[in-house]
């Protein structure tokens, strides 16, 4: 857990922003895949958490864009 904590810290926020979008990517490709083959009422959570991540990752980059933008 000490490991997952210390790489989190070391992470820039734009590598933090893009994991999140990169997560987020990786859940709409999985709620796709699973509505598309199976009908399943998980890809509609799979679909949620997709939304979400994407959401903050994209806050994450923006606000590095902005308080960029404001020096």
């Amino acid at each position: 857990m000490n490991r997952i904590i210390s790489f989190w810290e070391n992470l820039t926020n734009k590598k933090r922003g893009i994991l999140f979008v990169a997560a987020g990517m990786l859940c709409l490709i999985g709620c796709l895949v699973l509505l598309i083959f199976t009908e399943s009422i998980f890809s509609t959570v799979l679909l949620y958490f997709s939304l979400g991540l994407n959401i903050i990752g994209l806050y994450i980059l923006m606000w590095i864009k902005d308080g960029r933008d404001k020096k």
